[in-house]
């Protein structure tokens, strides 16, 4: 499992890091100071995700299965699909499923037309979960950016699809520095 990388709490301010960059040519400031606050916002939202979550009875990847087996009913999903649609391994998949199969949300059933494939249905009780989850947690997420403009959601979900092209650019070309026994020089 990967280990939980602490972030800073409280950012340096900007006249810190200037500061670093007038010591350290390579440095740049600008860019230390945007991508720290990535990281702390991106931490952030994940723990208040979760906190929301589990006050409304479920956790991040129990409801993403059984959003994603609510919208694809037909066909319904295979366990393999989900996992591709979630990015996680099929045996975490598998782990979810028997969870909420044993609570009564999900039902596993061979395919009519093919026997050796099995699809995940919603059962009435996922269902019901969905729909005491779904509207609440919409109003949740939706407040986090009510304070912004339609413009400037516009402009946020742009500015992030950029940083995320370009993460997938840099995913291949990480430093061999980087590996632990480096790092903790």
């Amino acid at each position: 499992m990967a280990e939980e990388v602490p972030y800073f709490k409280n950012l340096p301010r900007y006249e810190v890091l200037r500061e670093i960059a007038e010591r350290h040519p390579e440095f740049n400031a600008s860019a230390c100071f945007a991508f720290l606050h990535l990281l702390k916002t991106g931490n952030e939202l994940i723990a208040l995700d979760a906190q929301v979550l589990n006050s409304l009875g479920t956790r991040q990847g129990r409801f993403n299965l059984l959003l994603l087996v609510d919208k694809c009913k037909v066909p319904a999903p295979t366990a393999a699909e989900l996992a591709e649609d979630t990015g996680v391994t099929r045996a975490t998949v598998s782990g979810l499923l028997d969870g909420l199969e044993k609570e009564g949300l999900v039902e596993r059933q061979m395919d009519s037309e093919d026997r050796r494939v099995v699809r995940v249905h919603l059962t009435p009780e996922g269902a019901a979960l969905l729909d005491k989850v779904r509207p609440a947690y919409c109003r949740w997420f939706s407040s986090i950016v009510d304070t912004l403009s339609e413009e400037e959601r516009s402009n946020l979900v742009s500015l992030l699809e950029k940083i995320q092209l370009q993460i997938a650019r840099l995913a291949g070309d990480v430093p061999a520095t980087s590996n632990a026994a480096a790092l903790a020089r």
